[in-house]
Formats: structure tokens, C-alpha cells, sequence
């Protein structure tokens, strides 16, 4: 196992409780989210965009950009977090889909399957330049997959 999927591995199942918890999603649209994620971010192994000088490009988990990665940028600081570390990014994320992106849990709600929820969250929320979405429904079904290894009923 590579880099990559050693950190998604370890870090999808904790990213999903926090989404389960925090909106009452099940395991599957909670790995939709974070199948969005992993594809931003490279299984949360690069938090700057590869390529791109200092303030350009996307940042964090979500590969924020424009007035979102100043957002983004000045939460961190104002809050006493680092920009790469996962509380940061997390309570952004949070902080976003409390307010301006609900729409996007309220859409990943109304999914039956983690290939759906990865489809409505990127169309609510990710919005990306570039979809890419068979890489997103693939980081979907390694994020549910991380999440149910370490979650077997009955323990």
C-alpha cells in the first residue's frame, strides 16, 4: 500500500464518523463526501495544488479556491489552526455545510447508494473544473471499504 492510500485509509473512517454524526448521514453518503475529498486532495496527501505558487491554486481538502481559499485561509488563522491540519480542514468544511453549501446535505440526503452521494455532492458542493467522476465514485468505494473495515457490525 502506497502513501496515499495508507493515509486515506486511516483518516476516511474518522472524516465519515465526524459527517455521520454532525448530519446524521449513513456510511454510504458519508463516503460520498469523502470520495469528493479524496479525490481533491489525493487521499488527504496534498493540501496545496500541485504546480501552483503560494495563494494560487486550490488548498486543503476541498482544493478550495478564489474567495473560498481566502475563506478558507483566513478561518484557519482566525481560529489558531493550521491550514494543513485535519481540524482545520474539517471544521471548514463544517462551517461551509452549515450554511452556503446545506443544499449539498440536504442533496446527498436524498441518495441510495455512495456512487449517488458522490455525484450530489460534487454537483452541490465541489463543483469542480474537473469532474472526473468515476475517480470520485472509485474514492467513494475506498472510503466505505475503510470505513465498514474498521466498523464490523457486531464489535
Amino acid at each position: 500500500m502506497n502513501r496515499q492510500s495508507e493515509t486515506f485509509y486511516y483518516k476516511a473512517p474518522h472524516v465519515m464518523e465526524a459527517l455521520m454524526k454532525r448530519y446524521y448521514l449513513t456510511d454510504y453518503q458519508a463516503a460520498g463526501i469523502v470520495g469528493n475529498l479524496g479525490r481533491e486532495c489525493a487521499g488527504f496527501t496534498v493540501l496545496h495544488e500541485e504546480g501552483q505558487p503560494a495563494n494560487r491554486g486550490g488548498y486543503g481538502w476541498g482544493q478550495w479556491t478564489g474567495p473560498r481559499r481566502a475563506d478558507f485561509l483566513n478561518f484557519c488563522e482566525q481560529n489558531h489552526l493550521t491550514w494543513q491540519s485535519d481540524e482545520g480542514n474539517l471544521k471548514f468544511l463544517f462551517l461551509e455545510l452549515d450554511k452556503e453549501y446545506y443544499s449539498a446535505i440536504i442533496h446527498v440526503k436524498c441518495t441510495g447508494d455512495a456512487h449517488g452521494a458522490a455525484f450530489a455532492f460534487e454537483r452541490y458542493y465541489e463543483r469542480a473544473g474537473v469532474v472526473a467522476m468515476k475517480d470520485r465514485w472509485a474514492w467513494a468505494d475506498r472510503a466505505l471499504s475503510a470505513y465498514r473495515s474498521t466498523h464490523r457490525e457486531g464489535e
